[in-house]
């Protein structure tokens, strides 16, 4: 089994993604971590190159969920997913989320550099960039593969996709 899972910044994609890692026994890969090599004062974009040499690795293997925004590079899992999973929550829960994030961040000791007001600006533009322009071109580029695409509005949705997957909880 093969899933690519997206949405926008702050949908649930990364707890999507691990609780169906946890019940189907798959690797995770999150294209966050293709796309930006983690440092303490502050993440660098990777090389294009080597982020697709990533992916494609990644894609190579017949088991696995990739979760991310970046679907616009992610080209071989869209294409190679036995399922596309997009979470197309409304925008208005999509900034409660972010907020509700980022005071979690500010909390937590753990999450320091993402816990800061130009992190929350930075999530804040890429929500309103992905509803504005890049929704669109992610329902564009998809609607090729109708029986693929799996779109997650609500709770009720995530229950019938664990069904379509025969996941038993």
């Amino acid at each position: 089994m093969r899933l690519f899972v997206t949405g926008p910044t702050g949908s649930g994609k990364s707890t999507l993604a691990s609780n169906l890692t946890r019940w189907m026994s798959l690797p995770l890969f999150s294209l966050d971590d293709m796309h930006w090599v983690r440092h303490p004062t502050g993440d660098i974009r990777r090389d294009p190159d080597k982020r697709l040499a990533m992916l494609n690795d990644v894609v190579q293997h017949d088991a696995w969920i990739v979760e991310g925004l970046q679907f616009k590079w992610a080209d071989s899992a869209v294409e190679r997913a036995d399922y596309i999973v997009i979470l197309d929550i409304a925008r208005w829960k999509n900034i409660v989320r972010i907020l509700r994030r980022f005071i979690t961040r500010q909390l937590s000791l753990a999450h320091r550099n993402r816990g800061t007001l130009q992190a929350l600006r930075e999530e804040m533009h890429w929500s309103a960039d992905y509803y504005d322009h890049e929704r669109q071109m992610l329902f564009e580029k998809t609607n090729c593969w109708p029986d693929k695409v799996r779109i997650i509005r609500s709770h009720q949705d995530s229950i019938a996709l664990m069904q379509a997957l025969q996941i038993k909880i």
